[in-house]
């Protein structure tokens, strides 16, 4: 994961959207994602998952991994978020490079990934997704007072984890007191904030692939449901809320895309996350206005997607965080400053 070079040209890039659009297409089975709602580990993803060596997307290739870079790991992580699958995806994407950096081998299994930011740690850390069904538990926190970074690798067995309310994705979750003496990696090359942008961007590419399918999905019903003899579709209310919802969606992908090409401007990566926190506002609720109530069903798959996208948007840095990042850029800036700023001129 080089912090000069995280973009891949665009053919590798679409070979890995294509094979992972067609290997979780395969798997995402609906019965599979409601029983892991029901606490069961979908085993059988999982082992399509590892099986393809996507866990090894980011980890260079003279460290035994496929090199692939942001771009390629956005792009099989947009196709996770697309097929809502029920696995830590991202966690063992972005876990294995960390483990690289720290000069780790990586893992076999789930990973839990946790960032804990701030000078003094929080001796419990909450909401830790995953953990559960994991063999380790990755923290990332600062190195001293500085912008560094250093990296935990806890064992689980060694852990008291307590079942923690689970996310609006159904994902488990514990809380865990963090071990008075942890054994700290130093993280070669990357310091805390640059990993924090690239963990947020790739839960942003998770995010666009589900608004996708489901601006997908609602302009889809609304060819096919009738209602007073025609298709809904052809109400001019329904075409304007599905206007209103494509703009979204596109407006967030076209400034996730920037961010990812230059995952060290925090300018545009805090905006990224900022529009994409207030695109999955507008998916949820104009994708489900269509619907009706049949896309509130559980029966329906809509809400496996929507639900996910109200719990990744605060996941490596809330809405409101990501604002205070960008709000900070412009701090002191005078008038002039403002649009080269912007424009990145």
């Amino acid at each position: 994961m080089s912090q000069d070079n995280d973009n891949d040209n665009d053919n590798d890039t679409a070979q890995f959207a294509d094979m992972a659009e067609r290997l979780f297409g395969d798997i995402a089975m609906p019965a599979r994602i409601e029983s892991a709602e029901d606490g069961t580990f979908p085993q059988a993803i999982w082992t399509a998952v590892e099986e393809a060596g996507i866990g090894l997307a980011l980890v260079p290739e003279d460290a035994g991994g496929i090199g692939a870079g942001l771009a390629g790991a956005a792009a099989i992580l947009q196709a996770a978020g697309r097929h809502a699958l029920p696995v830590p995806v991202l966690e063992l994407i972005m876990g294995n490079a960390l483990l690289a950096l720290a000069g780790r081998e990586p893992a076999a299994g789930p990973l839990c990934l946790l960032f804990a930011d701030g000078e003094a740690l929080p001796t419990r850390m909450r909401g830790a997704a995953w953990a559960g069904a994991s063999a380790q538990v990755l923290v990332v926190a600062r190195a001293g007072t500085g912008a560094g970074a250093r990296l935990a690798v806890l064992p689980t067995s060694g852990l008291r984890l307590q079942d923690s309310i689970a996310d609006a994705a159904g994902e488990p979750a514990s809380d865990f007191e963090l071990p008075p003496a942890v054994d700290w990696l130093p993280i070669d090359g990357m310091d805390f904030d640059a990993l924090l942008r690239r963990a947020a961007l790739l839960r942003g590419a998770q995010m666009i692939g589900a608004m996708r399918w489901c601006l997908e999905r609602t302009t889809a019903y609304a060819l096919e449901r009738k209602q007073f003899g025609r298709e809904i579709g052809k109400f001019q209310v329904v075409q304007q809320m599905i206007a209103e919802l494509a703009s979204a969606v596109v407006a967030a992908h076209a400034v996730l895309d920037a961010a990812i090409a230059a995952p060290d401007d925090r300018v545009i990566v805090a905006a990224a996350r900022s529009r994409l926190g207030d695109a999955a506002d507008t998916v949820f609720a104009l994708s489900h206005q269509v619907h009706g109530a049949i896309g509130f069903s559980y029966e329906y798959v809509l809400h496996f997607r929507t639900r996910r996208l109200m719990a990744w948007r605060d996941q490596f840095g809330s809405v409101p965080y990501w604002r205070r990042q960008l709000a900070a850029a412009f701090a002191g800036c005078q008038a002039d400053e403002v649009w080269p700023l912007l424009a990145g001129t």
